[in-house]
Order: C-alpha cells, then sequence, then structure tokens
C-alpha cells in the first residue's frame, strides 16, 4: 500500500487530491489549425502554467520521491489548500465511446490509491457523464471519501469557459468536505452522482438532479446540505466491486411499439432490463401478446426494472395499468435516472453471492441515495446515526464503530417495542448487533420477550441472539417471558433450549408466593418453562400444602393434575389433606376425596 500523506498534510492545513483525467472538453486545446482536439500530456504541464489553476509561490508538502503537486491558489473560507496531481489516460477517451470497462479501470484506480488522498476528481466528457458517476457509486463500496466527476461544455484555457470553475470548484470540494460520495459538479451545483442526469447539450447548467434537491451550490460562499449526504452506516472497510453484467438494457416504451421489438431486447442472453414506460409507469394493457413477452422473461429470470420516461416523477403501482407490470413481477424502480437504474441493474446482476429474490429486493432498496421509496424507517434510524456522526466529526472506523455501540442498541430496542420485524432486520443489514448487550447485560431477546413481541423473537433466534443470556441480575429471556406470562414465548424459547436454571429452593419459594397469591396463571407460566410444580421448600411443603392450607380452591384444582401422589408428607408428616382438615376448609376436603375417587374409578377401568 503506498504511504499516506493524510497526518503530514493536515499538520499544515494541507488536503490531497488525485485527479484522474480521462478525456473529454474539459482538456482539450487548440491545433496548429485552430481546432480543439486532446492534446495527450499537455494538460499538467499547462496547468502549472496557469496562476488561477496553481500556486507556484507555495511550498507545498510532498514524499522525496514524487513530483512537486500543483496547488489550488488559496480561497477564502477553505478550511485546507488543495494539493492534486494528475494521472492522464492514453489514449484519452471520448465519454461517447466509453462502457464498462473504462468504468471499471476508473473504478479500480480509485481503489488502488485510496489511501494516499483524501477525495478524487475524475474529469470526463459530458455525453456519459451520468452513466459513469452513477456506476462508480455503485462499484465503490462503503466510500469514505469525496469522488467528484465533472467536465465542460468548453475547455479550461478558453476565454469563454465553464471548465475551469467546474475544475477548481470539483477540487475545493474533493478536499475540504466531508461527503462520501460520489458526485458530480458542473454549473455551480453538487449533485449526487446516481441521481444525476443530462438535460442540456448547449447550456453551462448542463446536468440536473430532477427527483432530489442539490447536495450544494457554490456562490460567493460554498454551501453544503449535510443533512442530504448519504453515509454508509456499517463498519465494513472501503472494497471496489469491479464487475458488471454486460447483459443489461434499456426498451423505450412508445405508441405502437410491436411485441417483437420487447422479445428482441428482453431475449436471451439479456439477463436485467430497464423499462422506461409512460407516466407513473403505465404500458399498453391491450396487447396480451406484448404482456406476454414481459412475463415469459420475469419467469425465465431475467431482472426488469420500471422506470418513468418522464424528467421528474416515479413509478408508482397505482394505476391498473401501471399494477399488471407489478404483478407478473416487474420490480417498481421509483424515481431512478435511467442512468442509475441500468448501472445499479448491471452492479446488482453481477453480486454472485445473492440470489434473485435478494436482488430484486436490493433494486428497490436506496443503497447509495438513488432512489425514494415510501419504506421511511430505514432512512429515519439512519438519518440519526449520520447526524450524530455527522455532529461529533467521526470519520474513522474504530470512531464509527463506538458510535455504533452506543446508538445501534437504542434503535434495535425501538423496533423490537415497535414490533416491526422488517426495521430490525435493515438496522442489522446497516451494521447493527442483534446478539449485542446493553450496560445491564440484556439483549434484545430480553426486551422482546418481556414485551410479548412473538415474531421479533422469532427473528432475533433466527439470527442468533443467545438464548441464555444473562443481565446482570441474573435473568434470562425466559424469565422476562415467565414475568409477563407470555406464554407462546415461552414456549417459542424452550424449544430453542431454554432453560430455568434457578436452584430448586429458590424455586421452590417463588412457588409457594404463587399458589399463596392464587396465582395460577403464573404458576402455568413457571410449568411451562420446565418448573416442577411439585417442588418442596426447606420445611418439605408443596405450593398443594399451603393452597390446601389457605383454602385457594383454584390453585388446587390447577395443581391437583401435576401431582402424581397427594400425600406428599412434610417435615412435621403432615399431608397437603391434612391441612385442610386443621384448617377446617371442608370444601378442599371434600375436592381431595372426590380426586381420590375419581381416580380410583379410572385406575378400575383401566385394569388396574
Amino acid at each position: 500500500m503506498p504511504p499516506k500523506l493524510t497526518c503530514t498534510c493536515r499538520q499544515k492545513k494541507e488536503a490531497r487530491v488525485h485527479v484522474i483525467y480521462t478525456g473529454g472538453t474539459i482538456g482539450m486545446m487548440r491545433d496548429d489549425a485552430g481546432v480543439l482536439a486532446p492534446m495527450p500530456n499537455e494538460l499538467p504541464k499547462r496547468l502549472r502554467e496557469y496562476p488561477t489553476c496553481h500556486d507556484c509561490k507555495y511550498q507545498p508538502t510532498y514524499f522525496e520521491d514524487e513530483e512537486p503537486p500543483l496547488v489550488v491558489p488559496p480561497v477564502e473560507g477553505a478550511p485546507y489548500r488543495v494539493l492534486y496531481d494528475i494521472v492522464e489516460y492514453t489514449p484519452l477517451l471520448d465519454s461517447s465511446s466509453m462502457g464498462m470497462d473504462d468504468w471499471r479501470r476508473i473504478a479500480c484506480d480509485v481503489g488502488e490509491n485510496y489511501y494516499r488522498y483524501d477525495g478524487f476528481v475524475i474529469l470526463h466528457g459530458t455525453d456519459t457523464l451520468a452513466y459513469t458517476a452513477s456506476a462508480l457509486a455503485f462499484m465503490l463500496e462503503n466510500l469514505g471519501k469525496p469522488v467528484v466527476v465533472t467536465g465542460a461544455q468548453i475547455p479550461i484555457f478558453e476565454t469563454r469557459t465553464d471548465g475551469r470553475d467546474n475544475f477548481l470548484g470539483s477540487l475545493l470540494v474533493a478536499g475540504n468536505y466531508n461527503i462520501p460520495e460520489v458526485l458530480v459538479f458542473f454549473g455551480n451545483k453538487i449533485l449526487r452522482g446516481c441521481r444525476t442526469t443530462k438535460i442540456s447539450s448547449e447550456s453551462f447548467h448542463a446536468f440536473d438532479s430532477p427527483n432530489q434537491s442539490p447536495l450544494g451550490e457554490t456562490g460567493i460562499n460554498i454551501e453544503i446540505n449535510s443533512r442530504q449526504i448519504f453515509r454508509p452506516c456499517n463498519l465494513a472497510e472501503f472494497s471496489v466491486h469491479d464487475r458488471l453484467e454486460p447483459n443489461v438494457s434499456l426498451l423505450r416504451f412508445y405508441p405502437g411499439i410491436t411485441p417483437q421489438i420487447v422479445r428482441g431486447v428482453v431475449s436471451e442472453p439479456m439477463r436485467g432490463v430497464v423499462l422506461q414506460t409512460f407516466g407513473a409507469g403505465n404500458v399498453p394493457t391491450q396487447s396480451e401478446e406484448l404482456l406476454d413477452e414481459l412475463r415469459s422473461a420475469v419467469d425465465r429470470g431475467v431482472l426488469i426494472i420500471n422506470i418513468t420516461q418522464c424528467g421528474n416523477g416515479m413509478v408508482a403501482p397505482i394505476y391498473e395499468t401501471g399494477k399488471v407490470l407489478t404483478e407478473m413481477g416487474v420490480v417498481p424502480g421509483y424515481d431512478m435516472t435511467q442512468e442509475a437504474a441500468l448501472t445499479k441493474l448491471a452492479y446488482v446482476l453481477a453480486k454472485d453471492d445473492w440470489d434473485i429474490c435478494n436482488k430484486r429486493k436490493v433494486m428497490t432498496l436506496s443503497i447509495r441515495g438513488e432512489l425514494t421509496t415510501n419504506k421511511v424507517a430505514k432512512i429515519n434510524d439512519i438519518d440519526l446515526v449520520e447526524g450524530v456522526a455527522r455532529t461529533l466529526h467521526l470519520s474513522t472506523a474504530k470512531e464509527r464503530e463506538q458510535m455504533c455501540r452506543t446508538f445501534f442498541p437504542a434503535l434495535v430496542a425501538t423496533a423490537v417495542l415497535e414490533g416491526d420485524v422488517q426495521k430490525l432486520s435493515d438496522l442489522r443489514e446497516y451494521g447493527a448487533d442483534l446478539t449485542a448487550t446493553n450496560s445491564d447485560g440484556r439483549t434484545a431477546l430480553h426486551l422482546a420477550s418481556y414485551a410479548g413481541r412473538l415474531k421479533i423473537c422469532c427473528t432475533l433466534l433466527a439470527h442468533g441472539c443467545p438464548v441464555a443470556a444473562r443481565d446482570r441480575f441474573n435473568r434470562t429471556a425466559l424469565h422476562e417471558a415467565v414475568d409477563t406470562d407470555n406464554h407462546l414465548i415461552i414456549q417459542l424459547l424452550r424449544q430453542n433450549g431454554a432453560e430455568l436454571r434457578d436452584p430448586p429452593e429458590v424455586q421452590a419459594e417463588v412457588l409457594r408466593a404463587l399458589a399463596e397469591r392464587q396465582a395460577c396463571k403464573r404458576l402455568e407460566s413457571f410449568r411451562l418453562a420446565g418448573a416442577n410444580l411439585t417442588l418442596a421448600d426447606r420445611t418439605g411443603r408443596t405450593p398443594l400444602h399451603y393452597a390446601c392450607q389457605l383454602g385457594h380452591i383454584e390453585v388446587v384444582e390447577y395443581l391437583l393434575p401435576y401431582y402424581p401422589s397427594r400425600y406428599i408428607k412434610d417435615e412435621l408428616g403432615m399431608t397437603p389433606m391434612d391441612y385442610a382438615k386443621a384448617a377446617n376448609k371442608d370444601y378442599i376436603v371434600t375436592l381431595l376425596r372426590a380426586r381420590d375417587k375419581a381416580d380410583r374409578s379410572d385406575r378400575c377401568l383401566c385394569g388396574d
């Protein structure tokens, strides 16, 4: 791994940014004939001579074996001086010719240099810039630094240019702001990469995110909307997923589209298709043959996503024509752009360790902030964690782990009390440990058992929550279920190996007290939990002794079936019948005699 510069740079209030120049208008220059054209190896050289892009008087920090980096001139309000270097692709690429191999190359270059720099800038042609930004957003997993994609309508070195502002703005954002996302900086707007689409071939404001407001804007000051930043909330290390499924395509519906055209798009070897449908996700449902082509593809395992071909808005299965697609297994893409939908589909399909059901589910989830759904519980929970991380300026894995150990148990507890299995599963996906204990040593299973949340208990047990874990009061989840008479949960816990391990003398005292209080339901809870209702206390007396002495007929009736012998004697040689007689509880004596008579009759019928 290359040496890190972060500590050295930070001592001088410097940030290091790596620029990858892939090609495009932004770096073009005029040739001898006055025509704009890419000039290999000229951009870094010319930038050193350009005072608005390089401060030649500043003495930057760098390693001895490196070429001195370029330095952004001082900017008022920017906390760090931005040092940058440039790697230029050979040959320089026209963006209209770029594809998955080029996205993979860029992603791997970011990955190889990830630990040397504070941020990255990708210089790119505008035609497919939104596709590249979307692809990188998915391929760069658990990203913790800004990766800014930018370009220009007019080259940097032209007198009237947008390229200079886009380039310098991207450098400042990459070096000065903790935005762990793939971004697009263009026309003074900071946009989420996987929300971006090109809207003009002529305007300096060539890109927009139609279904989400910008993450920030630049004017006299750089204003960042920190609440909208999408931060990963698991503790996994940054990695590059460098595989994409090539057999994906876009199919735009139009009036009069034929089944043959649809068949041509969804046929083998196609594995994923993004449908661009009318309005809120509508297709011509009168054509059964057309629908049959889509239905056949879904049944064959083709993953089909439905997005709107409108400039903004989302696909929602609220109209009858849209519901037809959802019912046949087409996945709603909500408000994803065509660029995000296509690249996400290629990314998801390349995940060999996910089955098709999981892939379909992931396509409906916002994994990089690329779509808006009605599943607000996860977003709210993660927003809370992100907000705390931003407030405390947490960035390292260790700091995040400490924060998550503090906040995730509270979020898990909320999901348990609400009985929200989906939220619990979402939290687990984001890194919450469902087996963790709080400061009292209690697990989520303790709380779920106490609250009577049967489905939550099933989920926790399925994810390995220990059934025998004891809190600092020496109580298990089984104790909680017993104390709240949750009989179904008691049985569930017992089926999963839970046991009452309290000493027999302790159990006997508890059972005695329950018999005295006529707590038949609680006695049944203890019985289901594995307690022996015939346990005797230190005097040799059982719960039946006490119930008979006190005349608690309901308790006696409850206990009798679980006593093989009703003539158990205590230390004084007294049976339950003796105590009933001594206390003049004639109705108890009558009941015991009647049960004895019934038992003798049963034995006679059985031939005993």
